[in-house]
């Protein structure tokens, strides 16, 4: 059993300009999937296209909006709103007072993965080196 809390995962933080992501399980906890709560900064709109990951995501707290920008479509994000990135949608998520989501990816992130300037994280090996960029 993995048992975690929120000193756990900081150890495994990434901090962004725009939003700060802490990492509760990853690729070497063996789950088939990781599991992040993501905070998107007050004021702050990511362009985000997750080509090697599908991504599931529940607003906590706050609220925001998602714009699907591949299918079109946008939707107001509140507590207990669940969107999910099924084909890798280039997707838009905004922020004016800040927002704190659950995000659960497929597959894992092993943990040093950032955002590329097209707004998708690398797909890495088990050894830690790019598959896929």
């Amino acid at each position: 059993m993995i048992v975690r809390d929120r000193k756990d995962a900081k150890r495994s933080e990434v901090d962004e300009e725009k939003f700060v992501s802490r990492r509760y399980t990853l690729r070497a906890d063996g789950m088939g999937h990781s599991v992040h709560e993501t905070y998107i900064k007050p004021g702050q709109s990511l362009h985000m296209w997750y080509r090697n990951h599908k991504e599931t995501v529940i607003c906590i707290e706050g609220e925001g909006r998602i714009e699907d920008v591949t299918e079109g479509g946008h939707w107001d994000l509140k507590p207990g709103v669940l969107y999910a990135l099924d084909k890798n949608q280039k997707h838009i998520l905004s922020s004016e007072e800040g927002m704190t989501v659950l995000c659960v990816f497929s597959p894992s992130l092993v943990g040093p993965e950032d955002h590329d300037e097209r707004g998708s994280y690398p797909l890495y090996d088990d050894d830690g080196s790019i598959v896929q960029h």
